[in-house]
């Protein structure tokens, strides 16, 4: 039995989703490929190569209102704003964009369970597309970050390409209850399924343990200023990352009334974390790059046991100033770990 599926396969079976949720899919645009709804499968890019931005957006949207307020009612009122958390598919989401997820799962769900991020977050099934060749050759290192370019064992279904189509496996109960009339058969996930061999994508090599292993005696190298010299503080590098989830809340509107809202940051702006009393922890752009580093590389993997980077290169082909974040770990990498210790 031929187990492979065709592209018009998969449309058959996104158009029967597509009655029943929102697609969120690749679709192509004259400024490349993007996240977006689609309402036909003939407007997803199955062969889209990686997008300029993650989907994070459709999870943690760049701006979310929490609840609106007029304190010049009698009595002041506080309205919260309805959650906006349609049953969505995010569709052929690669295995970084997938680890990207997890990395928000891991911070949105831990000592506090964040509701408007639970609500989509519970409504959304992620089908992921395997990486037969690297997207990006010149900064994708998904594989040196510990993500497999060919299989996403946190998404719900995977969809592998394979010669002459494609093999689609579900990974949950949900992506099995999803495919229940697909146009041909699933293939079985493998025995080691979670833990499988990494792909072949042809990633770039780093050695990203041994440079996160020499970050640990570098806290307070002066390497940092030269590092850190390009950067022009614009936040790209955050807002195009999958695994990135920082932000600000602030109240938008006059003392009677407004919304209180939530916007992404990045820990490249000035403004970042700074005190109200004016105080600012990290006042040059050095300390902001370190933290940045530190924060993917040190302090989140010492809390929740995974990079909070997916060596998807995003960041990589971005930047307005050209910085290269595999080329700074490859600093590290090379170089002996000295005196200061993760802070």
């Amino acid at each position: 039995m031929d187990l492979r599926w065709t592209v018009d396969d998969l449309k058959t079976w996104t158009s029967a989703l597509l009655r029943e949720r929102r697609i969120v899919a690749p679709v192509v645009t004259p400024a490349g490929p993007v996240w977006a709804p689609v309402r036909d499968a003939g407007e997803v890019a199955w062969d889209y190569g990686r997008t300029a931005v993650s989907p994070r957006e459709w999870l943690l949207p760049r701006h979310e209102t929490l609840f609106a307020y007029d304190l010049a009612a009698n009595p002041p009122q506080l309205v919260e704003a309805p959650l906006d958390a349609p049953p969505t598919v995010l569709l052929l989401v690669h295995p970084c964009d997938v680890a990207g997820v997890r990395a928000l799962d891991a911070v949105m769900r831990w000592d506090y369970v964040d509701e408007p991020f639970e609500a989509r977050r519970a409504g959304t099934l992620l089908v992921a597309l395997g990486c037969a060749t690297a997207p990006s050759p010149e900064s994708c290192f998904c594989a040196a970050a510990g993500v497999d370019p060919a299989w996403a064992p946190k998404a719900d279904v995977m969809i592998s390409p394979v010669e002459g189509g494609y093999t689609v496996c579900a990974l949950t109960a949900a992506g099995e209850a999803s495919l229940e009339g697909a146009p041909k058969p699933l293939t079985a996930a493998p025995a080691d399924a979670g833990r499988p061999a990494p792909g072949k994508a042809g990633t770039l090599a780093l050695d990203v343990a041994a440079a996160a292993a020499a970050l640990r005696g570098r806290f307070d190298d002066p390497v940092w200023e030269s590092l850190s010299d390009a950067c022009v503080g614009c936040g790209t590098c955050a807002y195009v990352c999958p695994s990135c989830h920082c932000f600000d809340v602030v109240d938008e509107g006059d003392w009677r009334r407004g919304e209180r809202v939530r916007n992404w940051d990045a820990c490249a702006f000035d403004h970042f974390t700074a005190h109200a009393s004016g105080h600012n922890p990290r006042p040059r752009q050095s300390l902001r790059y370190r933290q940045r580093i530190y924060h993917k590389f040190v302090y989140y993997p010492e809390k929740f046991g995974h990079l909070l980077c997916t060596g998807c290169g995003r960041c990589v082909d971005a930047c307005p100033a050209g910085m290269d974040l595999v080329e700074v770990l490859q600093v590290f990498e090379a170089a002996p770990a000295g005196q200061g210790g993760a802070r």
